[in-house]
């Protein structure tokens, strides 16, 4: 029988044999002495021996069994029996540590059905094994996330549909690192606070909060962070222009202009030349939809105003033209950016978005698609930080 190094320092092999459930592997401890955990005082006094059946790392895809003989002392100063200790494996456990350390790698990116399944091993055990060091990844991610803040942290806000009937997840989120803080459930102002008081130990170090244009994170942003900078994210921004041409009745009642769409609400300089002298054609015939156009162009044209005070002037100036539009839905957009000016026009100041929010928010989708949802959101939650925090806290750490 091939004979392959064990790795484990601690156990001499003893015995090997190929059974036809596996690879049975017979070890002992290589020490012979022990000292006492009640009195400290080594002894060698062996009081009986036993057998423990151990699972670990598979062997050209055949599962290995450690035959782990275990034995009992007693001190001889203090009479009292204990049993060796053993670095490699847990007390009480059937699987050896870089096991369960391996079934937990295979659990990231997959589900723990499929590993389960895949290697026979009991679900609820899998689920137990898997949680406990998840539990303990968690703790020691989570410090070095608190280690790794930095002077002009930039924090990212929004939220994440977890469930149908609005049930939502705020997801805090360091935008510079691009890892995931943490979530809380629903998206009130109330939760906001509770996540960022929580996660947030240094309040003097957030130079930027990065938000949408929903009220309630507003609320909990400004008392906790007076100093910080607050930016809208330029996409939602955007979205609230291109919407209200979406929406707009001019663009709806031809009936030519129903498969027109992509052409009206694409970049004009992402079009294709045809593309283009089709939509010079429609705005031509329809100029009331021009005037829509041309708002919605212009607007796409103040994010690349370079400076504060130029960007204020156009965005003023926008607001105006979309005012006496004879269009509602630009007039609604015009009233909701007035409102928001300031911190719209910070982003000239923060050039920061929610672009890696958005990208996690996607990532996390995939993760309660694998397992078709979750009914522990804690579990959720923890699997979430887990698979989208640490690579980024690491090397920050590093």
């Amino acid at each position: 029988m091939l004979s392959i190094p064990l790795g484990l320092p601690e156990f001499k092999v003893i015995k090997q044999e190929l059974l036809s459930y596996g690879y049975a592997i017979h070890v002992e401890k290589t020490e012979t002495q022990e000292r006492c955990p009640h009195c400290a005082f080594a002894t060698s006094s062996v009081h009986d021996r036993r057998t423990r059946k151990v699972r670990d790392l598979a062997i050209f895809h055949q599962p290995v069994y450690l035959f782990v003989k275990v034995k009992r002392y007693r001190c001889w100063n203090c009479s009292q029996v204990f049993s060796v200790s053993l670095e490699s494996i847990q007390p009480n456990q059937h699987y050896t540590n870089r096991f369960c350390e391996y079934l937990y790698e295979l659990c990231e990116g997959s589900t723990i059905q499929e590993v389960s399944g895949k290697h026979r091993i009991p679900y609820t055990t899998l689920e137990r094994i898997y949680y406990s060091i998840a539990s303990k990844k968690a703790k020691e991610r989570q410090t070095a996330t608190e280690a790794s803040c930095q002077e002009g942290m930039v924090l990212s806000l929004d939220e994440i549909a977890v469930k149908k009937g609005h049930q939502y997840e705020t997801i805090l989120m360091d935008a510079k690192a691009g890892s995931v803080m943490g979530m809380h459930a629903d998206r009130r102002c109330d939760s906001a606070i509770h996540l960022l008081s929580q996660n947030v130990l240094s309040k003097e170090r957030v130079q930027t909060v990065i938000l949408d244009m929903w009220e309630s994170y507003h609320k909990a942003v400004r008392p906790l962070f007076p100093s910080a900078s607050i930016v809208i994210d330029k996409y939602h921004v955007v979205q609230k222009v291109t919407q209200a041409l979406d929406l707009d009745q001019a663009r709806k009642e031809f009936s030519p202009l129903k498969k027109a769409r992509y052409l009206l609400l694409k970049g004009c300089e992402k079009l294709r030349k045809d593309q283009r002298l089709r939509l010079d054609d429609i705005l031509e015939e329809y100029s009331v939809l021009s005037i829509a156009y041309y708002l919605k162009e212009l607007f796409r044209d103040f994010y690349r105003t370079d400076g504060y005070n130029e960007a204020k002037e156009r965005l003023e100036e926008w607001i105006q033209l979309a005012k006496q539009s004879p269009f509602a839905s630009f007039q609604e957009a015009a009233n909701t950016l007035e409102k928001w000016k300031e911190p719209i026009l910070s982003y000239f100041l923060c050039p920061y978005t929610n672009a890696r929010i958005e990208g996690t928010n996607h990532k996390i989708k995939n993760i309660k698609r694998r397992s078709y949802g979750y009914r522990n959101l804690e579990r959720f939650r923890l699997r979430v930080f887990l698979e989208c925090t640490g690579n980024t806290t690491s090397s920050q750490a590093a």
